[in-house]
């Protein structure tokens, strides 16, 4: 809820004062807005970059490919 006295105040103030108030409170949500779809923006690139192609490897392939990855790397 908006502050009683807010809006008093608010609905009291001669018309260019309302109209330049309004042009700012739609200037700031324009600004958050922006603000807001960027950060939806960079979430949905980075679950992009992270999501894998196919079904996820089972633990057991898991292990087994870092086994064979020491193999070759150590001999």
């Amino acid at each position: 809820m908006l502050d009683q006295k807010l809006v008093t105040t608010i609905t009291k103030l001669p018309f260019e004062q309302r109209l330049s108030l309004l042009e700012l409170l739609a200037q700031s949500l324009r600004t958050d807005s922006v603000a807001r779809k960027s950060q939806t923006s960079s979430l949905a690139r980075v679950r992009g970059m992270i999501k894998p192609d196919g079904p996820l490897p089972s633990n057991q392939e898991l292990r087994d490919d870092y086994t064979d990855y020491l193999i070759e790397k150590y001999t």
